[in-house]
């Protein structure tokens, strides 16, 4: 019976001491909700709203190309480039050292207070939130301002008004054919008679006409903007895997220095669709194929014509026996460039690329592009689909010359 009497005073003396375990984990929580609400209140707020207006754009992408695209972002564009075409390096980069520097600062110093003074862990620990969310929702609101938007206009595909539909098996061997045929001839013309490749202030003179004539383009803005820069960071560029970035709080497209000349040009002119508001990689791709194929020069069109040898993957898909076969047709100017580039690109092998590869699919992804990195081989569906329109278009002026 006394035992039975003990065992009773124990339970009731856990249940109490539960209790307050519970009662004091309950006060914690609502101080911290208290602390939350007060220090971080507004700028998760601020935050949120961004997210929420970058939804808000991609449900009405016509009200957006109408109200940013066409209206705002040419004027944004001639802003930003009004002071960093005036440099001859890329501002952009400094500033992403420069920011990195201060970050990586910020924390040594905070994790040196947090250890010596344990008296402010919880003040500073606050405080140092409160900076970190105030920063990103700044970032994220100059990010959608000055070129984030441009992620929800319309799909390129809608704007040009080419037709969506498959390319018939038949379709794909003739623009395989096509293109085949265009990568040896241009290679050709590029390299005969000893005749010069194109330095990268000439390339870029090029790229710049054909953006400004290609009848396809006109939707795009035009003016002068800051021109395309070399990377100062070109070797560590080669490392993560990337030939070039666009910078959208300065207005510079960036070009890896390094890469292999061929790839030089349809470089450049991809940094350069970016800057002209095409987010989309994809889209991007297919501008800068376009740009190239373009041009005046042999050794430019090359450049862009290799880019559009993916069609041969869609052939494959249907008849890969052919798509085998048309391959053997590449000659070996071609090959001898794709030798080049694998021993170039082998550096970027090892866990940095593969950091910088999935920080570039979550970047893509958190703009609304659903396939991540893998919309860069989104461009051989507009490839096709700007074959059948030339395609229709020459049928259509034939039939009225007639």
């Amino acid at each position: 019976m006394i035992r039975v009497m003990g065992e009773v005073r124990q339970e009731s003396v856990r249940r109490i001491v539960s209790r307050g375990w519970l009662r004091r984990s309950v006060k914690a929580l609502l101080h911290v909700c208290g602390v939350v609400r007060r220090e971080l209140g507004l700028p998760l707020m601020i935050l949120v709203s961004g997210v929420l207006l970058q939804g808000l754009a991609a449900l009405f992408p016509e009200l957006t190309e109408r109200l940013y695209t066409q209206s705002v972002y040419p004027y944004l564009l001639v802003a930003l480039s009004w002071f960093s075409r005036r440099l001859g390096f890329s501002v952009g980069e400094v500033l992403m050292w420069v920011l990195l520097a201060v970050a990586l600062a910020r924390l040594v110093r905070l994790c040196f207070l947090l250890y010596s003074r344990p008296e402010e862990r919880a003040r500073r620990t606050v405080a140092s939130v409160r900076f970190a969310v105030w920063s990103a929702a700044a970032l994220l609101w100059t990010f959608l301002f000055v070129f984030g938007l441009n992620y929800q206009r319309p799909l390129l595909f809608d704007l040009l008004g080419y037709e969506q539909k498959s390319a018939s098996a038949a379709e794909l061997e003739t623009l395989s054919r096509e293109i085949i045929n265009d990568v040896n001839e241009t290679y050709a013309e590029a390299h005969a008679d000893g005749r010069p490749v194109p330095g990268v202030e000439e390339t870029k003179v090029l790229l710049k006409e054909s953006y400004d004539t290609v009848p396809d383009l006109t939707l795009l803005p035009h003016g002068e903007y800051a021109p395309p820069k070399p990377l100062l960071a070109s070797e560590v560029m080669t490392r993560l895997g990337l030939s070039g970035v666009y910078s959208p709080f300065t207005g510079e497209p960036n070009y890896n220095a390094d890469v292999p000349d061929f790839q030089m040009p349809f470089t450049i002119a991809h940094e350069m669709a970016h800057q002209r508001g095409v987010a989309r990689e994809s889209e991007a791709n297919f501008v800068a194929y376009v740009v190239c194929i373009s041009s005046p020069n042999p050794f430019v069109r090359y450049s862009g014509y290799r880019n559009g040898l993916g069609v041969l993957s869609e052939l494959y898909k249907v008849n890969p026996e052919k798509a085998r076969d048309l391959i053997k047709g590449l000659g070996p100017g071609y090959r001898e460039d794709s030798r080049r580039a694998a021993i170039f690109w082998a550096k970027a092998t090892g866990a940095a690329a593969a950091l910088s590869q999935r920080v570039n699919d979550l970047y893509l992804r958190a703009n609304r592009v659903k396939s991540g990195a893998a919309d860069y081989r989104g461009s051989t569906a507009l490839i096709i689909g700007y074959y059948l329109h030339e395609t229709a278009r020459k049928k259509v002026s034939e039939t009225n010359r007639q």
